[in-house]
């Protein structure tokens, strides 16, 4: 997993205590070799490369270099015969690390929020995603769309989910990410959607 959210925190979420490889930023400012930010959690089965808030330099220093863009491609073409799968968390801006996440991978999941604000940014989004499979990765894909934030509590629900349905259709996974749950809890299901 690729984590290229400065904002995020992974730390906690796995139960890291403290960092046991370099920060990714090291990797994506030509410091060091991404297999110097990887390590591995849970048993050996899951790799992490987290970025933490050194990434937002990265969006700084790097805007006037050459192909910016395709930095994290460049790196992961060494290691992504090492893995079955690659994750690569995004932030929610359409930044550099954004665009570099969507010129690196294959497929998007988009996750869309069950509440009032079901589209906001979506057409900026997936305009962004269609440029860059026409200029950058001609191999980039939406792979569906992820409802989080779901609360069945809401009459609102039912009706933002039937919009969703209707704009995505069979693009939108069958699992549901519930407001007041984490994506643990649905996390055989949702892998099975994902990877069959």
């Amino acid at each position: 997993m690729i984590d290229l959210d400065p904002l995020s925190d992974p730390m906690s979420q796995y139960g890291i205590s403290t960092p046991k490889a370099l920060p990714l930023s090291e990797c994506m400012e030509g410091k060091s070799a991404l297999n110097d930010c990887i390590f591995t959690v849970e048993d050996n089965t899951l790799a992490i490369a987290i970025g933490g808030k050194q990434l937002i330099g990265f969006e700084i220093s790097a805007i006037h270099r050459p192909d910016r863009e395709k930095v994290l491609a460049g790196l992961l073409s060494n290691v992504k015969d090492d893995y079955d799968y690659i994750l690569i968390d995004t932030p929610s801006s359409l930044g550099l690390l954004t665009m570099n996440a969507l010129t690196a991978a294959n497929e998007v999941i988009i996750p869309i929020r069950c509440d009032y604000n079901i589209f906001e940014g979506m057409a900026e989004l997936l305009r962004t995603i269609n440029d860059v499979s026409k200029s950058l990765n001609q191999q980039l894909t939406v792979n569906g769309f992820l409802v989080t934030h779901v609360n069945t509590a809401l009459r609102s629900t039912s009706v933002n989910l039937r919009e969703i349905h209707t704009c995505y259709g069979s693009k939108v996974f069958h699992t549901l990410i519930p407001s007041d749950g984490d994506l643990s809890a649905n996390y055989a299901q949702l892998a099975t959607e994902l990877f069959g």
